[in-house]
């Protein structure tokens, strides 16, 4: 059977017991936890990464490991803060005896865990007449776990609580990295981010419908302040998706943009000259070379030269008469790059007659583009 959510509610001269008041806290805390559960998935969300420092002992080589200060989301929807650096406990690990029956300890890596749970904290200092006193407090803690070998197979199998259900405490496991152990000195031998093709998770978003306010959505591989690979989606310019990388300043350099009518352009160098021709006929607005946009051509940025040469010939008129002679009457483009081509046809006989009627022309089209930006 479900079990139902319920909130406290109050009225006046209510006495209030300390349930009452617990449910409060209670019904916050799990709303927090089912929203993390199942519109974001769980891993790390900031920092939590192992680093080493070189140490030695009686000469022979061994690393003191430290997990950084960072925040992460388990599968439960609880948060756990690591609010400092703490430097792992070799005496733990040895006492946990995951090591044990290990055939190569040069070579196997052993998972650690980050895990979040409550404790009890310190108890009411207020105690009146003949009241009980408890704990008034719940400490938002955790543990670090180390785990045996192939353990990190398991960690999309772990437990998912009830729907109903708020966090859970002390059992969903966060992997944060790998250690190898120096068994002679009791001490850590190296640290890893990987072991075979196993990595620490990063928290995501379980969404069908994400929306940038903006007008842009970018998807970056990287923190905004550090270089990478990223993907701009632009609902400007009549839309188009912009593949290349972004520097630790944030300005994007496009190597790839698909518009929204299926066009594939390349990357412009920033002051480079494109070069684009072929075949119109009269109405049709020219396109702009690969790479090229509108604002690149727009009046004071790139210089835009077209050469229009009119084709003559072809099938004559089809009304009466058969020596027919041809000339342009128009061959010339607008602002907007629109073909006006048209065709005037004479009849050498005696009748006289002439037609008008639209014509093909060879287009050149060359663009300076601008030397101060040659992106999308």
């Amino acid at each position: 059977m479900a079990n139902p959510i319920d909130r406290p509610v109050f009225f006046e001269g209510q006495i209030l017991a300390a349930a009452d008041l617990q449910g409060t806290i209670d019904h916050a805390t799990n709303q927090l936890a089912r929203h993390e559960r199942y519109l974001h998935s769980w891993g790390i969300a900031s920092g939590l990464s192992l680093t080493k420092q070189d140490k030695s002992l009686n000469g022979q080589a061994y690393v003191e490991v430290t997990l950084g200060a960072g925040m992460a989301s388990d599968g439960t929807g609880r948060e756990v803060l690591v609010d400092t650096d703490r430097l792992l406990s070799e005496a733990d690990f040895d006492q946990s005896s995951v090591a044990a029956g290990v055939p190569d300890l040069t070579t196997a890596w052993f998972p650690v865990f980050l895990v979040g749970r409550d404790e009890a904290g310190s108890a009411s200092s207020a105690v009146l007449g003949c009241s009980t006193t408890g704990t008034t407090r719940t400490v938002e803690t955790f543990t670090i776990e180390f785990g045996r070998p192939g353990d990190v197979a398991n960690l999309d199998s772990q437990i998912q609580p009830a729907a109903s259900d708020g966090p859970g405490n002390g059992a969903w496991r966060i992997l944060v990295g790998f250690v190898q152990w120096a068994s002679p000195l009791n001490k850590f031998a190296a640290i890893g981010t990987s072991d075979q093709g196993v990595t620490p998770r990063y928290a995501g978003v379980q969404a069908d419908d994400v929306t940038a306010r903006g007008g842009a959505l970018t998807l970056r591989s990287q923190p905004r302040s550090q270089p990478g690979p990223a993907v701009v989606m632009d609902g400007t310019n009549g839309g188009q998706f912009s593949f290349g990388l972004e520097n630790a300043t944030g300005k994007f350099t496009p190597v790839l943009t698909v518009t929204a009518q299926g066009k594939i352009q390349g990357v412009v160098t920033p002051g480079s000259v494109q070069v684009q021709s072929g075949t119109a006929t009269d109405g049709v607005i020219l396109p702009l070379p690969p790479g090229i946009t509108e604002a690149m051509v727009a009046p004071g940025s790139g210089t835009l030269h077209v050469l229009l040469t009119p084709r003559l010939g072809g099938p004559p008129p089809s009304s009466s008469g058969d020596k027919w002679g041809s000339f342009s009457l128009d061959c010339s483009i607008d602002s907007s790059r629109r073909v006006s081509c048209m065709v005037r046809w004479y009849d050498l006989t005696a009748a006289g007659s002439i037609e008008d009627l639209p014509g093909l022309c060879d287009y050149l089209m060359v663009v300076a583009a601008p030397a101060a930006s040659g992106g999308p």
